[in-house]
């Protein structure tokens, strides 16, 4: 499903943000994707969704090589993945049933087919009370589920999450991965980004985890991750 060859990522004179960088997630796999601050996380979500281009080596997604990827044909891929951003992103000026819609107005879809996903997905995350509300009306933990419904309406092949539950209490941030643990259970393919070692722990999942750019382990367990290394 994903296959990244010796990727780096160059950002002007400065350190790479990733170097040499060579991983694979199969199809309906969830993994985690760990490590320090500034350890390329962040970037290398970003040239899955094609919002980076590698500096070197090949990005597939689905086999195909997206850095080469005509540009008409980014949208298309972008349907197929849903992001999950740590600040949420959700238009201020939108109720939770708009912020999950706009997501299906952007890709053209039909406007009824538009409200029947809307409301099954919000149904699915528990915010049906919370339709008419507008995100500053919410909580944290609420908010983050219209930023998973949003990811999710589209139903896409592939989940990636930016540290979704870096603002969140422990028993919240528990809950949200549970959620993603539901929607894996139904064939997604679920990447997320976190630096949250007990986290990691507790869910048992195959990690993938960077250093300074540099891919230190990617094996099946926790115990792959480096000694005394940091998450």
């Amino acid at each position: 499903m994903i296959q990244l060859f010796h990727v780096t990522k160059k950002y002007a004179a400065a350190t790479p943000a990733l170097s040499d960088v060579s991983l694979h997630i199969e199809k309906g796999e969830f993994v985690f994707l760990t490590g320090p601050s500034g350890a390329g996380k962040t970037t290398l979500l970003r040239l899955l969704f094609r919002d980076e281009i590698p500096s070197a080596g090949q990005v597939l997604v689905r086999n195909e090589n997206i850095a080469t990827m005509p540009r008409r044909r980014v949208p298309g891929l972008r349907r197929q993945i849903g992001v999950v951003f740590q600040d949420f992103k959700l238009l201020p000026r939108k109720t939770v049933f708009e912020n999950v819609a706009y997501a299906t107005q952007v890709i053209g879809m039909p406007p009824r087919e538009q409200r029947a996903r809307t409301y099954q997905v919000i149904e699915m995350l528990g915010l049906n009370h919370r339709l008419h509300n507008y995100p500053e009306q919410l909580s944290g933990g609420e908010q983050q589920r219209v930023a998973i419904a949003r990811a999710l309406v589209n139903r896409p092949l592939i989940l990636l999450a930016d540290e979704p539950t870096g603002n969140l209490d422990p028993d919240l941030a528990l809950e949200i991965m549970t959620l993603f643990k539901q929607i894996n259970s139904h064939g997604t393919t679920v990447l997320i980004a976190t630096h949250d070692r007990e986290m990691i722990r507790r869910m048992q999942r195959r990690v993938i985890a960077l250093e300074n750019g540099m891919l230190v382990a990617g094996g099946d367990t926790m115990a792959e991750l480096p000694a005394g290394g940091r998450a």
